[in-house]
């Protein structure tokens, strides 16, 4: 299926480079704009974009090997879609790598890291009661980015990169079905954990966090639970 990319319907900076590209398909997809099993066509892109193909196809290469599209041959570049089954699965390895994060990130808690942590916390909380999904998702994954930041560990940055489809899926599909204000609460408890400094503290409170997301991903599944069948008649 073919979908008119609203590339032109919002403003962008002619001088884009290929991270501008990425994140702007990204927030496409987070926004709806693109949906799964949508072909995504490079030219018109670059076209849309003001730009050559060469970023874009940069930009697109980025995108599957983080999980976002995939590549089919002699069709296309459409967006991925993703079963329950593997969600489940992904959420699994991400509450490990968080309390990774978490433990790593504990010699490395400072005053500065916390106020920066406090102020995503108000905005997390701002946008679930005013029930804004995009903002909200937005900010949450900037507090847990910022956690993983911390741990100064570039491999793990890397794993948590490639993660971001999970976290981008998770929130364009599930988020309207949660309690904002309580899935928001929940980081005041990993705020009172990061100041304990304390690695073993930090890191359970992180997995437990993440696990309960996974937990109830069945309640909201609009997901196939089977991985073919979440790809559309044609990506298989």
């Amino acid at each position: 299926m073919e979908r008119e990319s609203k590339a032109s319907k919002r403003p962008f900076n002619r001088q884009v480079l290929r991270e501008n590209i990425k994140e702007y398909l990204i927030d496409g997809i987070l926004r709806g704009e693109y949906r799964p099993g949508d072909r995504l066509i490079e030219t018109r892109l670059a076209e849309e974009l003001g730009v050559s193909q060469a970023p874009v196809r940069e930009a697109l290469r980025d995108l599957e090997m983080m999980g976002f599209v995939e590549s089919v041959p002699y069709q296309g570049t459409y967006v991925r879609a993703v079963s329950a089954e593997e969600m489940r699965d992904i959420y699994t390895v991400r509450a490990a790598l968080e309390a990774l994060a978490g433990r790593l990130a504990a010699p490395n808690v400072d005053d500065e890291l916390l106020e920066r942590l406090e102020g995503l916390v108000e905005e997390i909380m701002e946008h679930a009661r005013s029930g804004n999904a995009h903002d909200f998702a937005r900010a949450n994954f900037a507090f847990h980015k910022a956690v993983a930041e911390a741990s100064h560990n570039r491999a793990l940055l890397r794993l948590f990169d490639m993660l971001q489809f999970a976290y981008w899926t998770f929130a364009s599909t599930f988020l309207t079905g949660f309690d904002l204000e309580h899935l928001g609460s929940r980081h005041y408890e990993v705020l009172d954990a990061l100041r304990t400094r304390d690695p073993d503290v930090i890191a359970r409170t992180l997995q437990q966090h993440i696990e309960e997301l996974g937990d109830r991903l069945p309640e909201y599944s609009g997901l196939e639970t089977h991985s073919d069948a979440a790809l559309g008649p044609d990506l298989r």
